[in-house]
């Protein structure tokens, strides 16, 4: 599951650092390269909601397995792009199959795990995964260097291949399938419950603006290190990996604390965090001081708060949901990656050879955050009360 994560980051990530030269490759704007970003964000999201249902009826390795294979042959479609509408529909196909691996792995730790295994068992995992976009930036400039874009997409397509043996190999079915996921009453009822659920709604929103401060990040960045500050493109991976450093360090201290602390109590610590960084990032494009170590610095701490919030985050929303870990996990999904896309996307359309609108976008969406982590504080003290 760790590789499968890998690999869909990878595919934005290695990527990323040839975004400004790819503009005038295909003799496009920074507006519509932006949107192979985006747009592939948003197909992620919203193809979730297809995935859960699915291996709820056929089981989580059949799906997994089949929609690797085909994010594969997406990624090698990247590569022979001979335009930007050609390379819009592969990062958007891109997109579709991988998303099969967000609802499958938020899955299999519901099906395996309790609430406290969880948080540690997605900090962990979090762990793991950052290692992707820590190495994809500094590997993909290179790569872009020495060999072409090209190829970059490429080794995203073999380490699809690679995970998809894996997977056959030593993934056992964690659910039995459920011949009655797919009938279309059965699906709008989970569905209903789950949107229903107030507390799930919370923390996926609330897990949606945190990766949407990533994805801004990644989306926006390149323009303002590369074209704005004119760093070398092999050399914008390493702001980007001293960042999924400080995501590291936040997630490893999530397991950590998780043992002595509340979970809620984890996820505010993480979100002071970040919000703190987000103030310093908007301060430094609005008020004066930026440049491109300004701007990680702020990043530093959005990235290191955000570790705890994607340790609890997830396993709070699908602890709040008894049945249906499927749909539950696309719903979870859908709303995490949706959110953090459209968040991608306005840093795209408002994109205007300045820093400004990123600046906005930061801001904006860390009162999101704000106001997304007042309510989760005030339904936990409801069911305390509850309770007692």
């Amino acid at each position: 599951m760790v590789l499968a994560g890998s690999g869909s980051i990878m595919s934005t990530d290695l990527y990323a650092p040839s975004l400004p030269y790819l503009t005038d490759f295909f003799g496009t704007t920074p507006e519509l390269m932006k949107l192979t970003i985006s747009l592939n964000l948003l197909i992620f999201g919203i193809a979730q909601l297809i995935y859960g249902p699915i291996s709820d009826r056929f089981g989580r390795r059949p799906v997994f397995l089949g929609s690797i294979a085909l994010f594969s042959v997406a990624s090698i479609a990247c590569g022979f792009a001979q335009s930007i509408d050609q390379l819009l529909v592969a990062r958007m196909l891109q997109g579709l199959f991988a998303a099969a691996e967000a609802v499958i792995c938020l899955a299999v730790f519901k099906d395996l795990f309790t609430e406290k295994e969880q948080v540690k068992g997605f900090a962990i995992y979090g762990m793991a995964i950052a290692l992707a976009p820590a190495i994809a930036p500094i590997l993909g400039g290179y790569i872009h260097v020495l060999l072409g874009w090209e190829y970059n997409f490429i080794l995203t397509a073999g380490v699809g291949v690679l995970t998809a043996i894996l997977i056959y190999l030593l993934l056992p079915e964690s659910t039995i399938p459920d011949p009655h996921a797919l009938k279309l009453k059965s699906i709008l009822h989970n569905y209903r419950s789950i949107m229903s659920n107030k507390i799930f709604i919370t923390y996926g929103a609330l897990s949606g603006v945190a990766l949407g401060l990533i994805y801004a990040f990644v989306t926006g960045a390149p323009f303002i290190l590369i074209s704005y500050f004119g760093i070398e493109i092999q050399h914008f991976g390493y702001y980007q990996a001293a960042i999924v450093v400080a995501y590291f360090l936040g997630s490893m201290l999530a397991t950590r604390l998780v043992d002595s602390w509340q979970t809620l109590r984890v996820l505010n610590l993480g979100l002071v965090v970040m919000v703190i960084g987000a103030l310093l990032v908007v301060g430094f494009v609005f008020i004066g001081g930026l440049s491109p170590n300004t701007l990680v610095f702020g990043f530093l701490f959005i990235a290191f708060g955000i570790g705890p919030m994607f340790a609890v985050a997830p396993s709070k929303a699908m602890s709040a949901v008894e049945k249906s870990a499927g749909s539950a996990a696309s719903v979870f999904g859908c709303l995490e990656i949706g959110l953090s896309g459209v968040i991608a996307t306005m840093v795209s359309v408002f994109h205007d050879d300045t820093p400004d609108p990123f600046g906005v976008v930061i801001g904006l969406t860390a009162a999101a955050g704000i106001f997304l982590g007042v309510i989760a504080n005030r339904q936990s003290a409801k069911q305390s009360v509850g309770v007692g």
